[in-house]
């Protein structure tokens, strides 16, 4: 946990679980892309965490993903297969001449570098 995201979120947030929603994530160099998708076999897993102060968290969390992302609700479904909805950063830009990450896991993806 090195990068400036991870940093903010052990002061702001409390780690609750793993979980996915339906979408598709993309390699856009430094950091991934994820976008929605209509395919109920597309998926895109991340981690789940509650806001101690939420307002203020996600100010930081906007001015963070800049112009490229956008904060959406979306349904994640929970390792324990429980559906909550959960504030997540869409990707906003063209995803043309980005390459799919096919297992929807970046962690995993950057392990095979």
């Amino acid at each position: 946990m090195n990068d400036p995201l991870h940093r903010l979120l052990e002061t702001h947030a409390v780690f609750v679980s793993t979980g996915f929603f339906q979408g598709k994530l993309y390699d856009i160099g430094r950091y991934p892309g994820a976008i929605r998708s209509r395919s109920n076999t597309d998926r895109v897993i991340g981690e789940i965490y509650q806001l101690r102060e939420p307002r203020r968290a996600l100010e930081i969390l906007d001015e963070y993903e800049g112009r490229r992302f956008r904060r959406k609700q979306v349904t994640i479904l929970q390792e324990e297969g429980k559906s909550i909805t959960c504030w997540i950063y869409l990707y906003a830009r063209s995803i043309t001449h980005r390459s799919l990450i096919r297992s929807g896991d970046y962690v995993q993806y950057r392990k095979s570098f």
